[in-house]
């Protein structure tokens, strides 16, 4: 009287992958390439990678550390000498830092 739906079927063709002829068919072509100069200036092979070393170091990090390193010696040495009144200024003077600091320049037109 009540008829029930069959179950659907799947059939899927699984698709035959050799990862060893896909890498032997990548290399064959990059050197044909090479051989026949057709390989581009732009183009970056594994054999054309090169890592270039920073030149150039980062001077004001280290600047940044010995600034800080000083400040927090000078806040010592003023507070064991000054007492509290030095870490009053400081509450006055770190904000006045901060906002010259990241304030945005004035667009000039």
């Amino acid at each position: 009287m009540i008829r029930l739906p069959k179950n659907k079927r799947f059939t899927v063709e699984p698709r035959y992958y050799d990862p060893i002829k896909e890498e032997i068919e990548e290399r064959t072509r990059r050197i044909k390439e090479e051989m026949t100069g057709q390989a581009r200036e732009g183009q970056y092979t594994r054999s054309r990678i090169v890592f270039e070393r920073k030149t150039q170091s980062v001077p004001s990090a280290s600047f940044l550390q010995l600034l800080i390193a000083a400040a927090l010696g000078l806040g010592l040495i003023g507070w064991l000498y000054y007492g509290n009144d030095v870490l009053y200024a400081l509450w006055l003077a770190v904000p006045v830092y901060l906002y010259y600091r990241f304030r945005k320049p004035a667009s000039r037109q």
